[in-house]
């Protein structure tokens, strides 16, 4: 069973924080910022925004799934109704899109918030088919709020998230990328005085290239939101990784 990487207050403090910081940067944009480009391929800000809303609604479930026991999937109709969902939403006006992560926002945080004590520990299923204590629910939401903030462009980056919560995100995404095909063999090493973390933990370790830098930069290299020009790697060279979306 997967564990979260910080007790439950302070991953609803990461939130916190990390959706006041959106909605401040959301209060500045205008009608043009929301329909204009965006830098994930095939999509808009619109596209962004409407997948943050939709995703908030979609752990509302999970939320209410271990509150009530009853199984409530993320996203009913599935991968391709969550596509769906996002493709027909980013039609909206920029209005109506704003008001919908907000909104959304609230919802989610409403039910953490009312979610009973015993139903922490509660298993619930996500998207991808994994089965998580309900106690992961607001990791998981983190992790959409913080990365999304920086891809909308606004002028957040990643050494805006809380240090902690830099700390427990790289391994994260270490471990997702792992998953990916054509996920290189590599080892991450933090700067400075991070532990290692790897790829491919069953190979040599001489068969990996090893990549240091300051936390941030390295979840935004690993996540294909930055080229990684501030890190250093041996051997030089920083290796082609897959699309993280």
């Amino acid at each position: 069973m997967t564990r979260e990487p910080a007790p439950v207050p302070r991953l609803l403090e990461w939130l916190a924080v990390g959706t006041s910081l959106l909605n401040t940067q959301l209060g500045r944009v205008d009608e043009a910022w929301v329909t204009g480009p965006n830098t994930l391929p095939g999509w808009r800000n619109a596209h962004v925004l409407t997948h943050l809303a939709r995703n908030a609604d979609a752990l509302t479930n999970l939320v209410t799934w271990a509150a009530t026991g009853v199984e409530t999937p993320m996203y009913p109709h599935g991968n391709e109704g969550r596509l769906r969902d996002i493709q027909e939403g980013a039609r909206r006006t920029a209005p109506v899109i704003l008001k919908d992560v907000n909104d959304s926002a609230v919802r989610l945080q409403q039910a953490l918030d009312e979610l009973p004590v015993i139903a922490w520990g509660r298993t619930v299923r996500t998207a991808q088919g994994r089965l998580v204590p309900a106690s992961l629910i607001p990791w998981l939401r983190n992790r959409e709020v913080w990365i999304h903030l920086v891809d909308l462009g606004t002028g957040v980056t990643f050494d805006a998230l809380p240090e902690d919560l830099a700390a427990a995100l790289l391994p994260d995404v270490v471990t997702t990328l792992a998953g990916r095909d054509g996920c290189p063999a590599l080892i991450v090493r933090a700067q400075p005085g991070g532990l290692p973390l790897t790829t491919r933990p069953t190979e040599p370790v001489g068969s990996a290239a090893e990549v240091k830098g300051p936390t941030p930069e390295l979840i935004g290299w690993l996540t294909g939101r930055s080229t990684g020009d501030g890190l250093s790697c041996s051997p030089p060279g920083l290796p082609a990784l897959p699309a993280w979306l």
